[in-house]
C-alpha cells in the first residue's frame, strides 16, 4: 500500500503518530508514504494551475496502483467497510495507492481517475491530520481482517 500526500509533515505530535502507526502497520502491511511538493500558494495562483501542477506530479508518481483519493465529497464508510473496502480492492489489484490533496483539493481529472472517492469526515482536516487520520484506519482494518480487537 502507498499514501500519496501533498505538502510538508512539520507538526511535530502528528509525525510521531504517523511513525508510530506505520511501525504498528509492519507485521500486517508495507506501507509507503510520499510525500509531493505543494502545486502553489492561492495568494499567487489561480486555484485551477496549482490543481493542474499537484495532478501531473500524481499522475507521475502513479504506476499500475489502484488509486484511492480523499475528499469530503467521496463516500463515508465505517471501520468494517474500509476493512471490507481494503481487502475486495486488494485482490483485484497489485497495490492500492490512497491520495491526500493538498489545501485546494483534487482537479476533477484526479477524481474522475480514481477508483474510489473515501471521505474520512464531514469536516475537513489539514493533510497531516488526514494521513494520520487514514493510517489509523488503514491498521484498524488490519486487525479487523486479521480477526483481532480493534476496539480498545
Amino acid at each position: 500500500m502507498k499514501i500519496v500526500y501533498f505538502g510538508s509533515l512539520k507538526t511535530k505530535f502528528i509525525k510521531t503518530g504517523i511513525e508510530r502507526y506505520v511501525k504498528w502497520l509492519k507485521p500486517y502491511e508495507r506501507l509507503s508514504l510520499l510525500e509531493l511538493k505543494s502545486g502553489g500558494d492561492v495568494n499567487r495562483e489561480q486555484v485551477e494551475n496549482i490543481q493542474k501542477k499537484e495532478r501531473e506530479l500524481l499522475f507521475k508518481s502513479l504506476k499500475s496502483e489502484t488509486l484511492i483519493v480523499l475528499d469530503e465529497a467521496g463516500d463515508d464508510m465505517t471501520s468494517v467497510e474500509f476493512a471490507s473496502f481494503i481487502e475486495k480492492s486488494r485482490i483485484n489489484s497489485k497495490e492500492l495507492l490512497f491520495a491526500i490533496g493538498g489545501y485546494t483539493g483534487f482537479h476533477t481529472d484526479v477524481k474522475k481517475k480514481a477508483v474510489k472517492t473515501i471521505s474520512l469526515s464531514k469536516m475537513t482536516f489539514t493533510h497531516e491530520m488526514a494521513l494520520l487520520l487514514l493510517i489509523e484506519q488503514i491498521y484498524r482494518s488490519m486487525k479487523i481482517l486479521n480477526g483481532e480487537k480493534y476496539h480498545y
